[in-house]
């Protein structure tokens, strides 16, 4: 595969997925976005991490909110960062400190299907990937991520509702 190498990447909408890979002696990060793919020179955790910072939050105000949405539970989905009110939702396909999770986006998952050795998903782009990971696994990540997104939607309308109006005069 030739890529584009970078130093650096901000996860956003345009962002759907971030996988781990080795690279002589170092793990970087694949990156699949709405317009090409790239490899970060950062593990995905980095690059995670640094999204979370610079779209004003930190990984661990993300993983503290999903643990007080479902409780102590590991492999959570994270709020990245929200765009004009919608929640940017990546959920972790292992657990997020293992060196074989991959990060999906929420809003990229079109399809996921069981295959032999464990599932595909399908991207918005229509790429597939195919994941080691049981469907059942992979199913019970999109669904939580699901719930957190319509948790979140919910507040959203919920503060809108108790904004007061003022006249765009």
């Amino acid at each position: 595969m030739t890529s584009n190498f970078v130093n650096s990447y901000l996860i956003s909408f345009n962002t759907y997925l971030l996988q781990p890979i080795q690279h002589n002696s170092k793990v970087f990060t694949h990156v699949i976005d709405k317009h090409n793919e790239l490899i970060v020179t950062r593990k995905p955790m980095h690059v995670l991490r640094k999204s979370c910072i610079s779209l004003g939050s930190t990984y661990e105000a993300a993983k503290l909110s999903a643990k007080r949405f479902f409780g102590n539970q590991h492999k959570l989905p994270i709020v990245v960062a929200f765009d004009y009110g919608y929640p940017c939702i990546f959920l972790p396909t292992y657990s997020p400190n293992s060196i074989h999770n991959i990060w999906i986006g929420l809003h990229a998952i079109i399809n996921i299907t069981p295959s032999q050795t464990g599932c595909v998903v399908t991207l918005k782009n229509s790429k597939t990937i195919e994941l080691p990971i049981q469907y059942a696994s992979i199913s019970k990540q999109f669904l939580n991520a699901s719930m957190l997104y319509k948790y979140y939607m919910n507040e959203r309308k919920q503060l809108s509702q108790d904004a007061p109006y003022h006249p765009p005069f």
